[in-house]
């Protein structure tokens, strides 16, 4: 009976998870600006709200720039946090905001793991909070959990047979909510049975029998994401999701087993790469539904990020991803690619234009460059080295010098009002010498912006002033 007692007792036992020394990675930062770009865009502020975050989130980039991540990550967790408690954060907040968790699968179990991303605020009060696990299809399911510190350490408290009725394949959203209903993401758990190396090696036998092309080039590009482990600094394989990925490629297989284009006028968000002869481009695209559905010839606009960045930036950060929603809204398609390799020759620009025009009904004479800091300066390069192949440029907080030439495409240059990173004044005064000279330049430069805070404020109206561009004379004055 003793004994009987005992193994009870030991199975009721709270399970206890050991939380990890500070360490963060580039994977870690992208989840934090995701949160504070969600947060930011859902409320309102008032001009010295905006001004007071404009001059944080310009601090936040000096950082960034110094190499100092985790300082990064502590900064938009705190203005994140902030934003949604619309006021002070409380320390458990802020230990919170500083642990990672991560789930896996051990000997076809689930497990927890827990590390900090940065060093949490010293406090010996425990945190409970559950874990909220977000199906892609079903219900959430949820864990009930203590977050203790003592004896110079930090453990997580949990029951564990809560693990056990979690579902298999499938990917799900992580996220710890706190006593007073404030989520914090914890990121992504795509869970499987099958090792996504497997169904990559299976499509990739497939494939040898299709006859080489460009689509088959864009399968493998897509299909070299199923990973079974994503690297730390790998951007793009924290941004897929694998479960998703896999199902889709099952989808494009056959259709290329057909002899067809899986990628030809196809709607939604898809990420590949094109295969310039200079190297790799990789790319987020957005096609409305109405562009697939419909037979108008259709505007292309190129959204480029600046230094830091990547082509996940627009489509997932920047408003909580308000580019896909202006594609939408005005019927546009919008290609999101390297900034880096857009801006290293002329080449991948032609690439890019060649692809997508053989795959959709772009209409050759609207089509945009909108770049963002160094995507800014690199727009400005292209549209100069193939000023008849754009139609308009917007360069934001980047660009200038500006040409001086009336043979130039129509360019609205926007300079934050307060900038730390690039100057604002030098923007302005280069656009406007350059508009007095009798380029198509319009300078603009509004109220309550910084560096990071301009590109978010300034997207609708940018997206608009291209749309409304007249159409330019071809070389022959038609």
């Amino acid at each position: 009976m003793t004994i009987l007692m005992m193994c009870l007792l030991a199975l009721a036992a709270p399970l206890e998870i050991p939380v990890g020394k500070p360490g963060i990675s580039m994977s870690d930062l992208v989840r934090s600006w995701a949160w504070v770009d969600r947060s930011l865009s859902s409320q309102e502020r008032n001009l010295e709200e905006r001004r007071s975050v404009s001059r944080r989130l310009d601090a936040m980039t000096q950082l960034f720039f110094r190499n100092d991540i985790g300082s990064v990550a502590g900064f938009m967790d705190e203005l994140a946090l902030e934003s949604m408690l619309d006021g002070e954060p409380m320390d458990s907040h802020r230990v919170a905001a500083a642990l990672l968790l991560t789930m896996g699968d051990r000997d076809g179990r689930p497990f927890i793991k827990a590390r900090w991303r940065y060093r949490p605020p010293s406090t010996e009060q425990p945190v409970p909070f559950t874990l909220v696990l977000t199906p892609t299809r079903g219900q959430s399911h949820e864990l009930d959990m203590t977050l203790k510190s003592g004896q110079g350490r930090w453990l997580l408290c949990m029951e564990e047979d809560g693990l056990d009725s979690i579902p298999r394949d499938v990917t799900m959203d992580l996220h710890m909510k706190l006593a007073d209903d404030i989520m914090i993401p914890q990121g992504r758990w795509e869970r499987t049975t099958e090792p996504f190396s497997e169904a990559r090696r299976r499509y990739l036998g497939a494939l040898e029998s299709i006859q080489d092309g460009h689509s088959k080039l864009m399968f493998r590009s897509r299909a070299a994401r199923l990973v079974d482990r994503v690297p730390s600094m790998d951007i793009t394989g924290h941004v897929l999701d694998r479960n998703k990925l896999r199902r889709e490629l099952a989808i494009e297989l056959e259709s290329l087993s057909r002899g067809d284009d899986p990628y030809r006028n196809r709607g939604g968000d898809i990420w590949y790469e094109l295969r310039p002869e200079s190297g790799r481009l990789p790319m987020r695209l957005h096609v409305p539904e109405q562009v697939v559905s419909g037979s108008q010839p259709v505007p292309l606009l190129i959204a480029l990020h600046g230094a830091g960045g990547n082509e996940h930036f627009f489509m997932d950060g920047c408003g909580n991803g308000a580019i896909a929603r202006l594609a939408e809204k005005h019927g546009i398609i919008v290609a999101c690619p390297s900034t880096y390799v857009m801006a290293s020759s002329m080449e991948p620009l032609d690439t890019l234009i060649e692809e997508l025009s053989a795959r959709y009904p772009i209409d050759e004479d609207r089509i945009y460059l909108l770049g963002h800091s160094l995507g800014g300066m690199a727009a400005m390069g292209l549209a100069a080295a193939r000023p008849d192949m754009i139609d308009g440029v917007v360069a934001i907080a980047g660009g200038a010098p500006f040409p001086r030439s009336a043979d130039f495409p129509p360019v609205l240059a926007i300079a934050a009002e307060r900038d730390f990173i690039v100057s604002g004044d030098m923007i302005e005064s280069s656009a406007k010498a350059a508009k007095a000279a009798g380029a198509p330049i319009t300078p603009r430069r509004p109220d309550g912006t910084g560096h990071l805070t301009v590109v978010m404020d300034v997207l609708p109206e940018s997206v608009e002033w291209l749309l409304d561009l007249p159409p330019r004379p071809s070389s022959d004055g038609h």
